[in-house]
C-alpha cells in the first residue's frame, strides 16, 4: 500500500517520514527496546489531520501507534508489529494562558519544563515535574498519568487535567471537561483517557490548572544512619503540618554512585540514606517555621547534620546529587532495567531490603531511590560486566521477584513510568481476570477491531 498516496489528502508529504534512517528514532523509547520497523510516521499539525489520518488508517486496517516525544520508558510508543507511528512532536504550542482562571490551554507535544517556565511568567505554577521534564511532552505525561517528586504535595499529572480533546482511533474528534474545576456531568471519561497509555485514542488539546507560585523555597538534605530511621523520619514528616513538596530518598548505593559520579561535588556523603526535602510557602514566617519542625522531626531520628539550602545555587548543589542518578547509573554499567514499584511508605524498608536480598541471591546489583514521599521507588538492576551473561538468563525472574515483593507488600507495578509492553505479563498479580477482562472490554469499546497502540498493557491476541 502507497503510505503516501493514502494520506497525502490529509498532511503534506513533507510531513510523512519513510526514510529508513529517519524512522529509526520512531522505533523504540527510551527503553531502548525494538520490535518491529515502523511502515511510516506521521507528523500532524492540527486536530482535524490528526482525525483524518485515523480515519484513513481505520479504514484500511492499518495498525496506528500514538507517539509523544519517546521519552518513556515502559515501550507504550513502540511498534509491536508493522504500524504508522503518528508523531505529536510538531503539535508543540501553548494556546492560551488564562490567567483569570488560572488554566493553561496546550497542544500535546508542549515541553513540560517548557509550559512550567511558560506559566511562571504569570506568577502561577503547573506542579508535575518528572525527571525528564526538559524532554518530555505534556501530553505524554497525560497519557502515561506522569508524577515526579512534587506529587508529594501536589499531587501527580491527572490532578491537574481539567480538560481533554482527544480523537478516537476511528478518527472522531471528541471533547470531555473544560476550564471548571468541578464537574459531574456523565462519566468521568477524561479521567478513562489519563493513563491509559495511548490505547484508547490520541489526546490533541489539554486543559490544565495552575496555581500561584511559591514565594518561597527552601531544600533540606538529610543524611540518615538506616533506612528505617529515614522512612521512619518521612512517615512522621508527612502526618505534620510541614507539608513538604518533595521528599526524595536515595539509599547507599545510590549514594556512592553518585559520589563515584561527581568526585568531590557531593555536599554528603554520610550514612545509609539519604531525605532530600523541599518545603515552599507564601510566607517566610511560615517557612521557617516549617523549617524548625522539619529539623526538630529529622533530628529525633538521625545524629548527623541537616544541610539547609536557601538560595538557587545552594539547591542546585543538593539536587545535583539526584539528578545525576541517571547519568551515575550509565557510567557504571553495560545495562540496566528499571523498575518504579510503589508501596505504602511504612513498607519502604522491607522493599529496600528485599530488593537487597534479591540483588544478593543472583549476584547482581541492585540500586534504589525515589519518592520516599508517595512511596515510589525506582529500582536499578545493573549489569556491570560485558562478558556476563547471567543478568540476561535471570532479569526475567529477578523483575518478577521485585514486582511480587512491591505488590505483597501492599503496593502497585508502577507509580508512574506505566505498563506498556514490560509489565503486561504481571497484571495478574495486581487484577483478578474478571478485574482484567473488564478494563479489556473498555479498550474494545473505544477501538471495536484493536488496531490502535494494540497489546499494550494487556495481551490481546
Amino acid at each position: 500500500m502507497d503510505l503516501i498516496k493514502l494520506f497525502s489528502d490529509c498532511i503534506p508529504s513533507e510531513r510523512i517520514v519513510s526514510k529508513e534512517n529517519i524512522l529509526e528514532k520512531y522505533s523504540t523509547d527510551e527503553s531502548f527496546q525494538k520490535f518491529s520497523f515502523p511502515l511510516a510516521a506521521l507528523l500532524p499539525l492540527t486536530t482535524e489531520e490528526v482525525a483524518c489520518i485515523l480515519k484513513k488508517a481505520y479504514k484500511n486496517e492499518i495498525v496506528t501507534v500514538p507517539r509523544g516525544l519517546g521519552t518513556g520508558l515502559s515501550g507504550g510508543a513502540i511498534p509491536l508489529k508493522p504500524s504508522i507511528i503518528v508523531s505529536m512532536e510538531l503539535m508543540n504550542k501553548i494556546l492560551e494562558v488564562d490567567v483569570n482562571n488560572m488554566m493553561v490551554v496546550t497542544q500535546p507535544g508542549v515541553i513540560t519544563g517548557v509550559l512550567q517556565r511558560e506559566v511562571e511568567k504569570f506568577n502561577l505554577y503547573y506542579p508535575p515535574d518528572p525527571a525528564s521534564l526538559d524532554s518530555c511532552s505534556v501530553g505524554g505525561n497525560v497519557a502515561e498519568s506522569s508524577g515526579g517528586p512534587s506529587a508529594v504535595r501536589y499531587g501527580t499529572t491527572k490532578d491537574y487535567v481539567r480538560g481533554i480533546e482527544f480523537v478516537s482511533p476511528a478518527g472522531e474528534i471528541m471533547r470531555f471537561g473544560g476550564k471548571v474545576r468541578k464537574d459531574a456531568t456523565g462519566y468521568a471519561m477524561k479521567d478513562i483517557i489519563i493513563g491509559s497509555e495511548g490505547t484508547l485514542g490520541m489526546i490533541t488539546q489539554i486543559t490544565l490548572s495552575l496555581i500561584p507560585l511559591p514565594k518561597f523555597r527552601v531544600d533540606l538534605l538529610i543524611p540518615f544512619e538506616t533506612i528505617g530511621d529515614a522512612t521512619a523520619a518521612v512517615v512522621e514528616t508527612i502526618k505534620s503540618s510541614i507539608k513538604p513538596t518533595t521528599v526524595e530518598f536515595m539509599e547507599k548505593r545510590a549514594i556512592e554512585a553518585a559520589g563515584n559520579f561527581l568526585g568531590n561535588e557531593m555536599p554528603c556523603s554520610e550514612g545509609e540514606a539519604h531525605i532530600l526535602m523541599r518545603i515552599d510557602s507564601d510566607s517566610r514566617d511560615e517557612m521557617e517555621e516549617r523549617i524548625l519542625l522539619a529539623s526538630k522531626i529529622a533530628g529525633g531520628f538521625t545524629r548527623y547534620e541537616i544541610l539547609v539550602a536557601e538560595t538557587f545555587a545552594q539547591q542546585e548543589k543538593l539536587w545535583k546529587a539526584r539528578r545525576s542518578l541517571h547519568d551515575a547509573m550509565v557510567q557504571m554499567s553495560v545495562k540496566r532495567e528499571r523498575e518504579d514499584v510503589v508501596v505504602p511508605i511504612s513498607m519502604l524498608p522491607r522493599l529496600i531490603s528485599e530488593i537487597h536480598s534479591i540483588g544478593d541471591f543472583f549476584k547482581v546489583p541492585i540500586i534504589a531511590f525515589g519518592h520516599a514521599g508517595d512511596g515510589n521507588v525506582h529500582i536499578n538492576v545493573l549489569k556491570l560486566k560485558n562478558e556476563d551473561d547471567f543478568f540476561e538468563d535471570s532479569i526475567g525472574e529477578i523483575t518478577e521477584r521485585i514486582l511480587k515483593t512491591a505488590v505483597n507488600l501492599g503496593g502497585k507495578l508502577s507509580g508512574e513510568h506505566g505498563i506498556g509492553i514490560f509489565k503486561r505479563e504481571f497484571m495478574s498479580l495486581v487484577f483478578t481476570e474478571e478485574e482484567i477482562n473488564l478494563q479489556k472490554r473498555i479498550k474494545l469499546a473505544f477501538d471495536p477491531k484493536n488496531l490502535f497502540n494494540p497489546n499494550k498493557i494487556f495481551f490481546y491476541e
